[in-house]
């Protein structure tokens, strides 16, 4: 894997145009009209409109997205169940597992994920110098062993399916078994978050920046 790779800078057109192509162009499939949902399909949409933000439920921004989705509405819902485990049943640290998806969601050129987890991700400890350092990737000055050996997995993960037993071995300082295995596990979940998102251009919403975030 060259520096190059690693790095994968995109200049401010390249995002604009990354941008266009998927939030400037219709959906691959429309949202499934109420008339024709089932009464299951409904439930499922119902159920995941809302999130617990701070402690408060709230209605979630995406819900064009999720309308298009619920067109598979039983595989969705065991796809969401992965990820709704990192959020109560995970030993990773959320900054960690932040940083992570920063990194996947950023080298994946996924503006829906990197958008929403920019603003997650800043809601828990993650600075806008430490995003801006996310999109130059692990040879970037500034980091530390521990943050420096998660997004060096992310790259080798999406470069080469394989985590290096260099990097591997710097994990291991700080993450046990458990950790691991969540760690590998959420760099795949969340670059099929990134492959549908960008596959079947889900809309963005209204007030996501895509990757022009910070």
């Amino acid at each position: 894997m060259t520096d190059s790779q690693m790095s994968e800078q995109l200049s401010a057109v390249e995002m604009q145009q990354r941008d266009r192509d998927i939030r400037g162009r219709p959906p691959r499939l429309p949202g499934l009209p109420p008339s024709e949902r089932s009464q299951r399909q409904q439930m499922l949409l119902d159920e995941m409109s809302m999130v617990v933000v701070d402690g408060v439920r709230k209605p979630r921004d995406d819900k064009p997205a999720l309308e298009i989705m619920i067109r598979h509405a039983e595989l969705y819902k065991a796809h969401l169940e992965v990820a709704q485990k990192y959020l109560s049943d995970c030993e990773l640290d959320i900054r960690d597992r932040e940083l992570a998806i920063l990194r996947i969601g950023w080298l994946s050129r996924a503006p829906f994920e990197w958008g929403a987890h920019v603003k997650i991700a800043k809601r828990n400890g993650i600075t806008s110098e430490e995003i801006k350092r996310v999109i130059e990737g692990s040879s970037a000055p500034g980091w530390s062993k521990h943050d420096r050996a998660i997004v060096r997995a992310m790259e080798e993960l999406h470069f080469d399916s394989m985590i290096t037993d260099d990097t591997w071995a710097d994990l291991q300082e700080f993450y046990n078994d458990k950790k691991l295995i969540e760690l590998v596990i959420l760099a795949g979940q969340y670059k099929t978050v990134a492959y549908y998102q960008n596959s079947l251009r889900l809309p963005l919403p209204e007030t996501s920046m895509g990757l022009l975030a910070r």
